[in-house]
Order: structure tokens, then sequence, then C-alpha cells
């Protein structure tokens, strides 16, 4: 009886090593690649676009699934796969329903171009059975666009039926972000974004932010974010914003600043730094175009402004009594305790009106317009300190940022001569402040 025992726990044991041998020999031994041209074929229909495969194999261990290998769709591989796996409900199928428990794929690569190629996907024309997805998880996304730099990133997201996001979760590789997004309602989804030593992926303006927090709602139309803050250069940031793309994109919204370096900012920028000191102001900013890279060349903002404790670097204006005598060489800078303005940007183009800048040597009134060449234009009012109070010189700009230039004004010039010609010296100076009195006089308010 003994015996019989042994012989038939041997005959179990075998039978199970066969089967696991068989398993495991199962990818290698199933043709699976005569299948790929039947597949692509019909994938292509569905997509309207070409679909292509390099390898396709079946596996039963850990988990039975279809293995995919080099999977690129569109005519430039506009969206590229490594490899993805498809595990589906095994007992759902054998019960006759098309569940997919999930759906990864590894190293997925997806181009500018592919946007407008799934906007453009045809409509499903339906029968059958649709196929239910639970679960499709994204590792080692690389999103290449022209206008944003995007680091890899991991998507997660919970599926219900008819493709009805249920949670979805976006890590960046590096943990500087996550944004989750949980649906609230049929129409509506809650958002929350938390950043830490994160650079926003914008090639216009890639500022880092020591932190960042958001929330809002994300809807068919847009997302509206009625709650941002964030600490970046040594200062902080409040403020909202409301993406749309339903019809074109649009961004509006408005920011609260405060005491932010200015040096490391245009460093940030790619910039030389010219403007140094502690930025605080108000803005409000929007914008319109065709596609989200860009928005920022369509870039209206407006922002009254204030910085502390600076200095302009190129311009020396405190000895702008010297121009008359033909003195004021270029280079040197401006200090000040206090610039006020207001901001004006179109796209490339600046303005920046009711300047007013203060400091123990000088006031400065006037106003700077930069083009979208750099070039520099506009007019200050400087009035410089004497031995016996102020003596006013207005000046026109020139040059262009990197390289900035002043020189008098038209009016000032010609009473520069008249002063001259009646008083040598200081003559020369008081005629210019008389001949740019003529003309008018911006002043500090």
């Amino acid at each position: 009886m003994a015996r019989s025992r042994t012989t038939w726990w041997r005959w179990l044991a075998g039978g199970l090593a066969v089967i696991v041998i068989a398993a495991l020999a199962v990818p290698f031994v199933v043709p699976l690649a005569r299948f790929i041209p039947q597949i692509t074929r019909v994938a292509s229909e569905k997509l309207g676009q070409p679909v292509a495969i390099s390898a396709l194999r079946l596996q039963l261990l850990p988990v039975p699934g279809v293995t995919i290998s080099g999977l690129t769709v569109g005519r430039h591989a506009e969206i590229a796969i490594a490899s993805a796996e498809v595990r589906p409900a095994l007992l759902a199928w054998l019960a006759g329903h098309k569940v997919i428990d999930e759906i990864s794929a590894d190293k997925v690569r997806v181009r500018e171009a592919a946007i407008k190629m799934i906007e453009t996907l045809p409509k499903s024309q339906g029968g059958g059975e649709p196929v239910l997805v639970r679960r499709v998880v994204l590792r080692q996304v690389k999103f290449e666009h022209a206008g944003l730099q995007l680091p890899e990133f991991d998507l997660d997201v919970a599926l219900a039926p008819g493709l009805g996001v249920e949670r979805a979760l976006l890590k960046t590789r590096d943990g500087a972000l996550q944004v989750a997004v949980t649906p609230q309602s049929a129409q509506e989804a809650k958002v929350d974004l938390a950043a830490r030593k994160w650079r926003l992926p914008v090639a216009a303006a890639p500022l880092a932010f020591d932190s960042l927090e958001a929330r809002g709602a994300l809807d068919k139309g847009g997302v509206q974010l009625p709650r941002i803050d964030g600490r970046l250069y040594g200062g902080t940031l409040a403020g909202n914003a409301r993406i749309e793309w339903a019809r074109g994109w649009r961004l509006a919204g408005k920011a609260d600043v405060s005491r932010i370096n200015l040096a490391p900012v245009e460093q940030a920028l790619g910039k030389p730094v010219k403007l140094t000191g502690r930025l605080s102001g108000n803005a409000s900013f929007s914008s319109h175009a065709r596609s989200a890279g860009e928005l920022g060349k369509a870039l209206a903002l407006d922002a009254p402004f204030r910085v502390d404790g600076g200095e302009y670097h190129g311009i020396d204006l405190s000895r702008v009594a010297e121009l008359p005598l033909g003195k004021l060489a270029p280079g040197g800078g401006t200090r000040f305790d206090e610039l006020r303005g207001v901001l004006a940007l179109r796209g490339k183009r600046v303005r920046i009106s009711a300047i007013c800048a203060k400091s123990s040597v000088l006031v400065a009134a006037g106003h700077v317009e930069i083009a979208p060449d750099q070039k520099l234009s506009g007019k200050l009012d400087v009035s410089i300190a004497k031995t016996k109070g102020y003596v006013g010189v207005p000046v026109e700009l020139a040059g262009t940022t990197s390289d900035p230039s002043v020189k008098l004004t038209t009016g000032a010039t010609i009473g520069a001569v008249l002063g001259t010609v009646l008083l040598p010296g200081i003559g020369t100076t008081l005629g210019a402040s008389a001949g740019g009195t003529l003309e008018g006089k911006a002043e500090c308010k």
C-alpha cells in the first residue's frame, strides 16, 4: 500500500513538472509571429494610421498575457513603445466577456505630431461587445515637444466601463512632480498638483520652483486652477489660472509675486543679468493660440511692479549731467532704492510705462520700450543731486537690451548748445535741463 502511494506521488510530481516545463516552453513553441500581419492590418484600419509590431509572444507565467515588442503607430512612428503587455481577465473571457485586467507599456515615446494624429482618429462604429480595460500603466514616458521640456514620467490610470477614468496618477521619474486626477462626476474631476525642486517645462520660461501646489477641477474643455501657491528664487507666488483646449488653446489668470530675486530669474531665462533687486507685483495674463507650444508667443501680460534695493547694469544715469559735455562713457550701473512701473507684454514686445526710480543721488521718470529684436527706445527725465538741489536732464534710450545707450533729447541738445554759448561749463547742463522742460517732463508719482 505504501509503495502504491509512493508511485502515485511520483506520477503527480512528474506530471506537474511536465506542465511547468510546457508552460515555460509555450512562448517559444507557439508561432505567434504569423498573426502579426493580421493584427497590424486590423489595428491600422481601426486607428486610420499605420501600425507596426516587431515581435509578438504568448506567456503563461507569472501571469497569462501577450507581450508586444517594437510597437509603432503613425507614418513617422509618432508613437513608439519598446514593449507592452496585455493581461486579459481569464475568468471573464471564459464566460464570454472581453475584459482586460491591465495594459502596461515601457519606454513610451510620444512626438508632438501625435497630438494632431490622435485628434483625427476615426470614431468607433460600434458593433459587438466592447472591450473593457480596467487599468493602463505607462512607464518611462517621453513626450517630445518643441515648446515643452517634459522630463520622463510614469502614468497609472484606472478605468471604468466606457473608458471612463476612475483615477489617474502622473509622476515624473525624478520625483519632482506629482499630479492626481480624481473624478467627482461624469463631467468634472478634481486635480491636485504638488511639486518640489521642479522646473517649469516651458522652453521659453524654464523657471525653477522650490515648491508649487495647485488645486482645481478638470472638465472636457480644460482645467481651472483657482488656487496656486509657490516658492521660487527667495520669494513667493500666489495666483490662479484657467487653461482651455476645446476650441484652440486659451490661457488666462492672475499672479501676485513678492520679493522675487531677479538675478537668478534672468539667468534661468538665458539672459544676461541686467536688473537686480527684489521684485513684487501683481499681473494679469491671457493668451490664445492654435497649439499649447504657441501660447507663449501670443502672451499678453499687464503688471504694475516694484523692485527694491537693486541696480540696472549698462548705464550709470547718475552721471547723466556729463552728457552735454560728451563725457558719459558706456557701462557702469544705476543703483536705486526703489523702482516702480507698469509692465505691458504683448508677445515679444515690451513696454514699461510710469517708470519711477529713486535713490539718494537721482530721481528718474519716463517710459521704455523693447522691440522683438531687443532694440531699446523711450525717454527718461533724470534729475541728479547737485550741491544746491537737483538738475534735470531728459534723455532718449537707444541701443539694445544687452548694449544700451542714452543721448540727449532734441530739445535738451538745443538747450545745451545755447547754455554753452551763454555760460560754458555749468551753463551747458542747465541749458539741457531747460531745453528738456520745454518738451514736457515726466515725473514720479
